[in-house]
């Protein structure tokens, strides 16, 4: 099995047929759930199941989102403060906290509490220490949330808005500004937020952090399906509030190539973004 994966992480992520050869060469690999997989770098993440894209990137590329990871990495300086919405697992978080070293902060806040579990074990299997995280939904006032948990086949996908017939739990919610106050975070490098369609909640309650004069670099996911689900809201909600605090918005592939910027916010379809504000 170990042979097969590193035939498979010669190819590059994205390549065509790559992962649907994948799942079919390593179908008994995957169903032995939950598991341990190694990213690139030789982090250990435990995961709930090996099939669910997460975990499932992680194991055949080395790397989950290899352009959004590898993005937060180049813009992250040693000693750099990165927060990350939507930490799940911690693919982001524990390389994170591996380049901005210990000097450095890290933020990681999870809304689920059995994901989060995994969250804290991954840091500690790694030996990584000083993260600070949080296990509550970032929205944008703080009190009670319902939450609804996604099975363990799409553990990535935990979200505010009703799915897989699931039952709600209530969990903690807290502003971001909150959050940060409370761990005595000012200065943000990098912030990534992937929360599921409600990335807008998350800056309805950041309005300090966006306010100020050296706002963070933003990276995020828009999702026409996932915004839709919004109470009182649609898709494109979050792009609009990042415009009216006087941030442009690029595609991260734009953003890379240092192409043209968004004339207006996307409504259709999914992309990952990228925030500045000069």
């Amino acid at each position: 099995m170990t042979t097969t994966l590193s035939f498979f992480r010669l190819i590059r992520p994205g390549f065509p047929g790559k992962t649907r050869l994948a799942r079919l060469l390593l179908q008994k690999y995957l169903e032995a759930s939950p598991g341990f997989v190694t990213d690139r770098f030789g982090f250990r993440y435990e995961v709930p199941d090996l099939r669910e894209p997460i975990a499932f990137h992680l194991a055949v590329d080395g790397v989950y989102e290899a352009e959004t990871l590898d993005f937060v990495l180049r813009h992250l300086p040693l000693n750099g403060v990165f927060v990350d919405v939507g930490a799940n697992i911690g693919a982001f978080t524990v390389p994170a906290a591996h380049r901005v070293g210990a000097k450095g902060r890290v933020l990681a806040a999870e809304a689920s509490p059995e994901v989060f579990c995994y969250l804290l074990r991954n840091l500690q299997a790694n030996h990584i220490d000083g993260v600070v995280c949080t296990n509550c939904a970032v929205c944008a006032t703080p009190g009670s949330v319902s939450f609804y948990p996604a099975p363990n086949q799409h553990f990535g996908m935990g979200s505010m808005g009703r799915q897989f017939d699931a039952k709600p739990l209530q969990v903690a919610g807290k502003t971001l500004d909150q959050i940060l106050e409370e761990a005595t975070i000012g200065r943000v490098d990098v912030l990534k937020v992937d929360v599921e369609g409600f990335e807008v909640s998350v800056f309805q309650g950041a309005r300090t952090l966006l306010r100020r004069k050296d706002a963070p670099l933003i990276v995020f996911e828009f999702c026409d399906w996932a915004e839709a689900r919004v109470p009182q809201g649609g898709p494109g909600d979050a792009q609009r509030l990042l415009l009216e605090e006087g941030f442009s918005i690029w595609r991260l592939s734009d953003f890379v190539r240092r192409a043209t910027r968004l004339r207006e916010p996307l409504r259709i379809g999914y992309d990952m973004l990228v925030a500045s504000r000069p």
